[in-house]
């Protein structure tokens, strides 16, 4: 008497029949053509253009306090001579500095 075949492998064997078919069809169909790859992104990006890069000087970030009338003075002597406040005070450090 013969042993009862076990469903598992019944069910295996057709997986490896259903897979060599897969690879029989698979090596009879034509090659696919890949789509080509998409251009590279140039290094740059217009559209991160903003007014804060078109004016950018490099300079540093300086907070400080000073007494208002100072304040107004280097406001004054900014407009006057048509030149930013850190323009203005760039100035006085080099005045400073000479002197």
């Amino acid at each position: 008497m013969s042993k009862p075949r076990n469903k598992a492998s019944l069910d295996a064997e057709a997986v490896a029949r259903m897979m060599a078919a897969q690879d029989r069809d698979e090596a009879s169909a034509p090659p696919v053509e890949t789509p080509p790859s998409p251009p590279q992104a140039p290094a740059f990006d217009p559209g991160k253009v903003d007014g804060r890069t078109l004016r950018r000087t490099g300079r540093e970030p300086f907070a400080t306090r000073i007494r208002p009338e100072t304040h107004e003075a280097l406001k004054r002597i900014a407009y006057e001579r048509h030149i930013t406040i850190a323009e203005a005070l760039e100035t006085a450090v080099a005045a400073f500095i000479r002197n």
